[in-house]
């Protein structure tokens, strides 16, 4: 077995408010790599951020076969999968708040929930078949002169059985209790990305997803009933942020001069990586034995009690079986 790592897309800009499409390798594909890379724009230091002005410019990525998304969502949320399934969180070179300093980011979109993996990978496509689709939103503060790096992993010998599929279901609901989202049928289900814009903090537990059940053709299963406390507590089952991916204050006694936090310490964290998700895991002992096989399945739904009526994005890790 041999892999092929290359040079997709080398040093290029990306404009705000831009769709950029790259034909994809023709071998087996193991995974995607985007670096991100640009300069603070933090003349104003409270500009600066760790990672969400990075991956909030990317507003939306796409692997396209044949013009149906195989992996579609933001940056941001594409990132707390990755952190999710391969156990660790981006990498972010030089985290500094000084103006004008460098800055980057690196993702990895995989196409199996293990990179590297001969038997979960994407199979071997004629060019032009599979693309990446990367579209920017509008200027970010904090960052400017954004450029782009793109490489691949192929696995020449390759003859995978399946690959991940990860699209994004959004929902927003009109009122707080109870309300359903269905899940996508007709192939394995490892979990689901779940991300909730309000999250408890300050002085109220209330959430997005306050709490979630699954069912299976209107019969719970795997989950009867879960908080969200507790599903995003056991996210530490998969991964844990740390500092390095973390929005983070700095307390000190010098006084209002050094309230700029630009000492180079942590010492309080302000926002975590992954505060406002958590994950519907499928495959808690990583060995395939509770996937859940929804083909000849009427219907596969969670039941979400919303204490605040506001937007959900929910990202299921389907395994797709590959023909022959």
């Amino acid at each position: 077995m041999q892999f092929l790592k290359q040079v997709l897309v080398q040093d290029e800009s990306q404009a705000a408010s831009t769709v950029r499409t790259e034909d994809l390798p023709v071998n087996p594909l193991s995974h995607i790599s985007i670096s991100l890379r640009a300069l603070n724009d933090t003349g104003t230091i409270t500009n600066f951020t760790v990672l969400s002005a990075l991956l909030g410019f990317i507003t939306k990525v796409e692997v396209l076969f044949q013009g149906s998304a195989i992996i579609s969502g933001s940056l941001d949320d594409l990132a707390r999968l990755m952190a999710v399934l391969l156990s660790r969180g981006p990498m972010a070179p030089r985290i500094t708040s000084v103006n004008n300093e460098i800055r980057g980011v690196t993702i990895i979109i995989p196409l199996g929930r293990r990179c590297f993996n001969p038997l979960e990978c994407f199979p071997a496509v004629r060019r032009g078949e599979l693309q990446l689709q990367i579209t920017s939103g509008a200027a970010t503060t904090g960052i400017d002169t954004v450029t782009l790096q793109i490489e691949t992993v192929e696995l020449l010998a390759a003859a995978p059985k399946q690959y991940m599929k990860a699209t994004t279901i959004s929902k927003t609901p009109s009122a707080t209790g109870d309300h359903d989202v269905d899940l996508p049928i007709g192939n394995l289900l490892a979990g689901a990305l779940l991300f909730g814009t309000t999250a408890p903090t300050t002085a109220s537990w209330n959430a997005s997803l306050g709490q979630l059940r699954l069912l299976v053709d209107n019969v719970e299963a795997y989950y009867a009933r879960a908080n969200w406390e507790t599903l995003h507590g056991e996210l530490a089952l998969r991964c844990q942020a740390n500092a390095q991916q973390s929005e983070h204050v700095h307390v000190s006694d010098v006084g209002a001069a050094y309230a700029q936090f630009q000492n180079t310490h942590l010492n309080a964290v302000n926002t975590d990586f992954l505060n406002n998700y958590a994950f519907l895991d499928l495959d808690p002992a990583k060995d395939d034995s509770y996937l859940l096989d929804t083909k000849g399945r009427a219907r596969i739904h969670t039941r979400i009690t919303a204490d605040v009526a506001d937007a959900i994005r929910i990202i299921p890790v389907e395994l797709v079986a590959v023909a022959g």
